[in-house]
């Protein structure tokens, strides 16, 4: 494989391509490999691509690049992007590295590593345009062409007033389509959504959703414009928000894909540990029963049926209620008015189950007990299953613990001990008659 590898070649592939895209490349490359390309030959690529590695990736293939190419490549980043790699370093290195840096961007960089990691002003761009109501179309073109500040590509001119606080802004749209001699007061759309620097991410995500927004300021405690979010910035945050929503909702506490065995297996042991001892104490529910498991072993049979209808419906309603928390739309709701409503779904699925699997165990068991016992249990256990899915994370989340790490382990437990000591319970009282 050593042999096929031609690092020339290579580079002359992926010089063509986007950042992203010879990221993608060198991740795919086997360490030997990576380090060759990055050690010797980094220069040849773009400074950008370092800001499109995988996080799970990038602290190693960063410590691959010689120190003084890698500060390279950080003085031609953007300072929300140079922001979000420098997060990775020791503080120690942090200083080292930002020492070498302009005073300018070193200033910017700093200040946003000020705020606290998953704050809006942490991610923030300070490249942005804010003008004053006063100004013409016109002047507002000429004034644009002849600054080399600002940035390159935007969305919206911010208007803001004698104090820098933002009033307004003019998408770049509109001004392209307007007489030089239009006011910016008469074309200005003064609805904005200022956001405060120590705004949590998640809730920066939230207002991009609800209003629509391509870009927006970001205010400080005195609501002065002191940088911008775009709408490529809250894609990152949405996809990184929604994979670990997906792996807490795994039991994972970190993306393992690209780790080792050893590291992927003792990152994954906490959880599954955990698992274990709910699993035992389901158990010992059922040791409860086991003179009756004994002489009827039909009632072992049907089980794992009651328990799994319990976790699934238990699932359906948490996974909901887990998203709809995350997208905050349960706020304004009625909570009363949501757990009678999932209440009242589990009672109907169950129902309609509980006669389906009543048959099923008659007809199987030729046992009119066991189809009395095991319909009953169905119909209980899912509805007390909903009832749970919507409680479970509705507190967690009022406690402040991330309900997508801890819903899921609860529910199951709950579901398997609630499903077997209800089924056990009718199915003793039923035979005792």
């Amino acid at each position: 494989m050593k042999n096929t590898f031609n690092i020339n070649e290579f580079i002359s592939e992926i010089q063509k391509k986007h950042p992203a895209d010879q990221a993608n490349a060198i991740e795919n490359l086997n360490k030997e490999h990576q380090l060759i390309l990055l050690k010797k030959n980094a220069g040849k690529l773009s400074p950008d691509f370092i800001a499109y590695l995988r996080d799970e990736l990038r602290e190693e293939l960063l410590s691959f690049i010689p120190k003084s190419r890698l500060i390279n490549f950080i003085k031609a980043l953007d300072v929300d992007d140079a922001v979000e790699i420098l997060g990775d370093f020791e503080k120690k290195d942090i200083i080292s590295i930002l020492s070498k840096l302009g005073t300018e961007q070193r200033n910017r960089i700093e200040d946003n590593l000020s705020y606290p990691e998953d704050s809006a002003g942490r991610v923030m761009n300070k490249d942005f345009i804010s003008i004053s109501i006063e100004l013409t179309v016109g002047e507002l073109i000429d004034t644009l062409r002849k600054t080399r500040r600002g940035p390159k590509d935007f969305y919206n001119v911010f208007v803001c007033n004698e104090n820098g606080v933002p009033i307004g802004y003019v998408p770049s749209g509109r001004i392209l389509r307007s007489k030089r001699a239009k006011k910016l007061a008469d074309i200005y759309i003064k609805n904005i959504h200022k956001i405060e620097a120590n705004t949590p991410l998640e809730d920066v995500a939230f207002t991009f959703r609800k209003y629509g927004l391509v870009s927006t300021p970001v205010v400080d405690h005195k609501e002065k414009i002191i940088g911008i979010i775009a709408v490529d910035d809250v894609v990152d945050i949405l996809y990184q928000e929604d994979s670990d929503d997906i792996q807490k909702l795994g039991g994972l506490f970190v993306n393992d894909f690209y780790k080792g065995t050893i590291s992927s297996a003792s990152s994954r042991f906490v959880w599954l540990g955990l698992n274990l001892f709910t699993a035992i104490l389901a158990s010992l529910v059922i040791d409860i029963y086991a003179i009756q498991l004994q002489q009827m072993i039909a009632i072992a049979v049907l089980m794992p049926i009651v328990a799994s209808m319990g976790g699934n419906a238990g699932t359906q309603a948490m996974t909901i209620y887990v998203r709809a928390i995350a997208t905050k739309d349960l706020i304004g709701s009625k909570y009363f008015n949501l757990i009678v409503k999932e209440f009242l779904i589990g009672t109907i699925n169950g129902f309609l189950l509980s006669i389906v699997m009543g048959f099923i165990a008659y007809i199987w068991f030729d046992s009119i007990i066991l189809a009395i016992a095991v319909g009953i249990a169905i119909l209980i256990n899912l509805g007390f299953a909903c009832l749970f899915g919507i409680l479970i994370p509705i507190t967690m989340n009022k406690l402040k613990i991330d309900p997508a790490l801890a819903s899921g382990i609860i529910l199951t437990t709950f579901t398997d001990v609630f499903g077997f000591l209800s089924f056990l319970s009718i199915a003793t009282y039923i035979i005792n008659l």
